[in-house]
């Protein structure tokens, strides 16, 4: 009855969290195992709970950012006030194309990240709301799978360690705590260089775009003189031909 409890309150976290990333949903499930060590089938169960209950909510989340941002779009723009309004607004809306750029070529890989990014799955559900080719539903199915075995994982190994109880319990918060600071960290970084890589490949196409289009004007007049001899020395063949 206690692990049927536990369980509700852990899907209503769980679900909560994506809108309200500070609350605890990861420690919860880690320090849950400390209820089900050595049975097997309760693990099954808090495994799949987390994962589903995850799934769910990303999946529900994305919906609703689905219809805040057709909504925005509806609407009228306003009118920018100053210039720097207008820096800050083409600022934003040229990091968000790179980030929807980076979900669509590489959805997965990505999912990986966010998903240890403090805040992350939120994050990522509104980008993806706004791409056209993002997808989504199995993006989330791999962020919940993902996220539900490394919490869990986790908190066996943290149980295995210190034992059922309140050292586990305390074990949990403290290794959660110092794991996501370390993940964050990585993942944090390998972001900065997906969008810096992103960004100089944008900046890279119009440059190249350009340098052809000189080669190509260079070479039209270096080709009018030569197609001119040419018409030159064929005139006397023809008429010696006739």
């Amino acid at each position: 009855m206690v692990f049927f409890w536990a369980m509700l309150i852990l899907i209503g976290m769980v679900l909560a969290d994506f809108y309200l990333p500070m609350l605890p949903s990861a420690t919860l499930v880690t320090a849950m195992v400390g209820l089900v060590f050595g049975n097997p089938l309760l693990v099954g169960v808090l495994l799949v709970g987390a994962a589903g209950s995850s799934w769910l909510g990303e999946f529900l989340g994305y919906r609703v950012f689905r219809a805040i941002r057709a909504g925005l779009r509806r609407r009228a723009p306003r009118a920018v006030a100053g210039p720097a309004d207008r820096v800050v607004r083409r600022t934003v809306v040229k990091l968000e194309g790179l980030l929807q750029r980076t979900i669509v070529d590489h959805p997965y890989r990505t999912t990986m990240v966010a998903r240890f990014l403090p805040a992350g799955r939120t994050t990522l559900a509104w980008i993806a709301a706004g791409a056209t080719r993002a997808p989504y539903a199995r993006m989330a199915a791999l962020g919940g799978a993902l996220w539900a075995v490394y919490t869990v994982g986790l908190g066996l190994l943290i149980v295995w360690i210190a034992g059922p109880g309140w050292e586990s319990m305390i074990g949990s918060v403290v290794t959660v705590l110092a794991v996501g600071v370390v993940l964050g960290w990585f993942a944090k970084r390998w972001q900065r260089n997906r969008v810096a890589e992103d960004a100089a490949a944008a900046a890279e196409a119009p440059a190249s775009g350009l340098l052809e289009s000189a080669a190509t004007a260079e070479a039209a007049p270096e080709a009018a003189p030569a197609a001119a001899e040419t018409g030159a020395g064929d005139g006397p063949d023809e008429t010696r031909a006739v």
